[in-house]
């Protein structure tokens, strides 16, 4: 498994602009196998390039999966000399360019970028110019940060929130309470460790017999709303919970709607980027011809691998109507 960082899609309408109706047209065009776009940054001697790869969905053709390497030189031991040698590992960066979406998702791989930010950078900076040059608009890839206040959120979603989903944390017990004692010294109207040693205990034997990783708080009566009720004892607990193993606590409403957010507080939240868990085996499954085992790659595994990162992408839309992205921009 490997986790993807949610970035969106961001076009910059400019005076004078033209063809700006086609812009999602434009960005297409990059990613077809006739494409001649080169990624690359500096000039002449401090230029370097950074080889890519694109696989188009066949059941979603405005999906591209693209393989996205960096050269790195790496210190080596020649006949008893330093020496260099070259490396080129990728990570796997998915654009959905359908209709009125602006999604991009972008490998968590460090052997090959030290961050996913660098990579959005590079797409950003080479696309930005081409698009200028060509149709005279801007182009932007920026990160999808996860909500800071989970209370604000469900103020919102009040009347539609089905139920919270709390993460089992990877962290050990011992350093979830070391962070409990010192949250405990703060002043708030929802902290609460009085049962909460307990419901540690719960949840890690529920990691321990390998269920299923979520911890799910819902009302009795499905057909009513949740309320977050910070004069609740469990529902303190819970919250002390989730601030202490600072991991995003999934709020679910009864029209499919799902907000990752961090419980309020006074840290610097800011730059967690949302993201998501997926299997890169079926990337992998997209670009090889061979399976590990040397058999012959089937059309119905590329066909499982598509359909699994359709439904990646449906989980993560970045949608947008197009008469607002016109005033904004």
């Amino acid at each position: 498994m490997s986790r993807f960082a949610q970035y969106y899609i961001k076009y910059k309408q400019q005076p004078g602009c033209y063809d700006w109706e086609d812009r999602q047209q434009h960005l297409g065009a990059f990613f077809k196998p006739n494409s001649n776009l080169v990624f690359s940054l500096g000039n002449d001697e401090e230029k370097k390039i950074y080889k890519h790869r694109v696989y188009n969905l066949s059941i979603a053709p405005n999906i591209t999966v693209m393989r996205f390497a960096n050269d790195i030189d790496i210190d080596i031991e020649r006949d008893f000399e330093p020496a260099k040698a070259k490396d080129e590992p990728s990570c796997f960066v998915i654009i959905d360019n359908r209709a009125n979406l602006r999604t991009v998702a972008i490998q968590k791989r460090r052997k090959a970028f030290s961050n996913t930010r660098q990579v959005a950078q590079i797409l950003s900076t080479v696309i930005d110019q081409q698009l200028f040059n060509q149709h005279c608009y801007g182009f932007e890839i920026l990160p999808d940060y996860y909500p800071t206040d989970l209370f604000t959120v469900w103020e919102r979603k009040q009347a539609k929130t089905q139920s919270l989903r709390f993460a089992v944390p990877v962290m050990e017990k011992e350093e979830i309470m070391q962070r409990v004692d010192r949250l405990m010294m703060k002043d708030s109207d929802y902290l609460d460790d009085s049962i909460l040693s307990s419901l540690l205990d719960v949840i890690y034997a529920q990691k321990q017999a390998k269920y299923k990783g979520v911890y799910t708080v819902m009302p009795e009566d499905r057909k009513s709303a949740l309320y977050i009720d910070k004069k609740s004892v469990f529902m303190r607990n819970m919250l002390t919970y989730a601030q202490a193993t600072d991991q995003p606590v999934e709020l679910v409403t009864s029209d499919g709607g799902v907000f990752r957010c961090f419980i309020e507080n006074e840290e610097d939240v800011s730059d967690k980027i949302v993201s998501h868990e997926f299997n890169d085996r079926y990337l992998e499954t997209l670009f090889a011809r061979v399976k590990k085992d040397g058999s012959q790659m089937e059309p119905e595994d590329r066909l499982k691998a598509e359909e699994e990162v359709v439904a990646l992408m449906n989980s993560m839309k970045h949608e947008v109507v197009t008469k607002e992205e016109e005033q904004v921009a």
